[in-house]
């Protein structure tokens, strides 16, 4: 049933949705009256198993933001593409830590890029988590002391999770949709345009998440003076191994501030020796890669400025789950499962991963370090 089209099921989907964000306190009211002011509300679901999926991973989101005693702020970036049926989700964005400290040095972490990779979501969520938590072996005293701060992008394709698919809502790969054309793109996996009722499909224009992303860099990371910004995208469902991997994907060209990403990569390669970390054409090509975009808009900024030059350091790192299907077969006939772990491994694979992301979330945490590591790049 598509609830876009039922007055009575939409106004029940507004009023769960009312009721779910004011149970987290008068701090989201200005959000709820945005996402609710619009005619053709963006909160118009296909199905209720639609509704309820999401739902679920908002709770989450939200729970979060109400046990960080203020330590985490809830923003709405921007809505999904609108579906055929014009149905659209909300894209959030979560800032981590104290208001000041995002201005003075910043790491952002994206996730949920395919809506398929819901792991890699978790994994998000978790470090976060522990990042606040006192009791954690992983607590972060810098960012609890305004050293630092995180932007994170936990769901960038909500309707690609609250429908279960890679793509979003128009049957569009996200990661495949930037605009540029690769050299050798991998045929088919590294993106098409045949049609979006195909995986992998790049699209013929920005989709409005792809946009969000960019307004977003644009806005809180391009131009800032002297400065070092990190992101990681989390991803997950390629190969057996875990990567780090660092632009271009749409070239064997030599990578903008080259210099300053193998030089992370080794510092990280000495405490996290099992992890591939390598240039992402090394593995293959892809057409229309948002990072690849994103650090080629960043290096024109760049070339125009004259002094007080910074860094931005997009990777993106890539859960292994295909040892899973070796194990079990059948989930190779799962899309879902192809791209994640099974339940009973969820919590390993979190805490396989936290140090590493615990790590290069603080790998410029100290302003002394920072001056020093811009220094030796520059």
């Amino acid at each position: 049933m598509n609830i876009g089209n039922n007055a009575a099921l939409n106004a029940y989907t507004r009023r769960k949705f009312r009721i779910v964000l004011a149970q987290f306190g008068p701090e989201f009211t200005s959000l709820i009256d945005e996402m609710l002011s619009i005619p053709d509300c963006s909160l118009r679901m296909r199905s209720t198993r639609e509704i309820l999926r999401f739902d679920r991973w908002q709770r989450r989101i939200l729970r979060l933001v109400k046990n960080s005693n203020g330590l985490i702020r809830i923003r709405h970036l921007d809505y999904s593409t609108p579906a055929k049926g014009g149905e659209r989700w909300p894209i959030y964005l979560l800032e981590v830590g104290k208001a000041a400290a995002l201005k003075k040095h910043a790491v952002t972490l994206v996730s949920g890029v395919h809506g398929l990779e819901t792991i890699g979501v978790r994994i998000h969520l978790d470090i976060i988590k522990s990042l606040i938590n006192p009791k954690s072996k992983f607590y972060s005293r810098d960012l609890a002391d305004g050293k630092f701060g995180i932007y994170s992008l936990p769901i960038l394709n909500p309707a690609g999770v609250a429908r279960l698919t890679r793509a979003n809502a128009r049957g569009i790969d996200l990661n495949r949709n930037s605009g540029i054309k690769a050299e050798k793109a991998l045929p088919f996996f590294g993106g098409h345009n045949i049609s979006g009722a195909l995986p992998y499909y790049r699209g013929k224009t920005k989709q409005r998440e792809s946009r969000a992303l960019f307004r977003f860099l644009a806005d809180h990371v391009w131009r800032r003076k002297k400065k070092i910004h990190a992101a990681l995208d989390i991803h997950s469902g390629y190969g057996s191994d875990n990567f780090l991997w660092w632009p271009y994907s749409f070239s064997d060209r030599k990578v903008f501030q080259e210099k300053a990403f193998t030089a992370i990569a080794a510092e990280l390669k000495k405490n996290h020796p099992g992890y591939r970390m390598e240039p992402m054409a090394a593995s293959y090509q892809m057409h229309g890669d948002l990072w690849d975009h994103a650090l080629l808009e960043f290096e024109k900024l760049q070339k125009g400025m004259k002094k007080k030059k910074s860094l931005f350091l997009p990777y993106t790192f890539e859960l292994g789950t295909w040892h899973e299907i070796k194990k079990s077969p059948r989930r190779l006939f799962d899309r879902e499962k192809i791209f994640n772990p099974p339940a009973e491994s969820r919590k390993a694979y979190l805490k396989e991963h936290r140090r590493l992301l615990w790590d290069f979330i603080h790998m410029h945490s100290n302003r002394d370090k920072r001056r020093a590591f811009l220094k030796s790049v520059g």
